[in-house]
């Protein structure tokens, strides 16, 4: 009876496991129709001077990717310098890709100064990229190219170490044009940035 019991205990653990697995990773995958619509070199990294910015913390890009998307609910990414402390204070910020600016101003105590722009692809499919805590804002309407300056790292006006915190959402995100909160168990309509400008740069 006690093997059985045990049996079954153990069979439903493996089934519970395998259950929150599929979930998590359901949580980060990027949709396949995404990848398709952007294509290469369409997208590159909002941070640093080198072509090939890696969210690894190394000396070679002098850039790393310090929380992760869904480390802790996080729904982006927190880009910081290798040097440490707020020495990237004011470092610029770039435009991810080319796009329509659709939301550039101070959201209050918890984000400070924030982008949103929005990308569209030939068919009409549109992502957005969200760029929290600057310092300030250096372009607040119209088109934008890709790697064009929009604004500088801050820490939402002396609220949190100066870095950058990086989203990008796809059109089943619920706060479209909106911050959010930045942490969310339920991550459907937000997806992992690194992974995404890896395969579309």
């Amino acid at each position: 009876m006690r093997t059985t019991t045990f049996l079954l205990s153990f069979s439903a653990l493996l089934i519970f496991s395998s259950a929150c697995a599929s979930e998590k990773n359901s949580n980060k995958e990027i949709p396949a129709h995404l990848l398709n619509k952007f294509s290469a070199k369409s997208f590159a990294y909002p941070v640093g001077e080198k072509d090939y910015v890696t969210e690894k913390n190394d000396w070679w890009d002098w850039w790393y990717n310090a929380q992760d998307f869904g480390e802790n609910r996080h729904l982006g990414e927190d880009w910081n310098k290798t040097t440490g402390g707020n020495t990237d204070c004011g470092e610029p910020i770039y435009a991810a890709a080319s796009g329509q600016i659709s939301f550039a101003k101070d959201a209050g105590a918890g984000w400070g100064n924030v982008v949103i722009i929005e990308h569209t692809a030939s068919d009409g499919t549109k992502i957005q990229s969200l760029y929290g805590h600057l310092e300030t804002i250096t372009r607040t309407e119209g088109a934008v190219e890709k790697r064009e300056l929009i604004g500088t790292m801050g820490g939402a006006n002396g609220r949190y170490p100066c870095h950058l915190h990086f989203e990008i959402r796809w059109m089943k995100c619920p706060v479209w044009n909106q911050t959010g909160n930045g942490y969310a168990d339920e991550k459907h309509g937000w997806i992992d940035p690194s992974e995404f400008i890896d395969k579309t740069r």
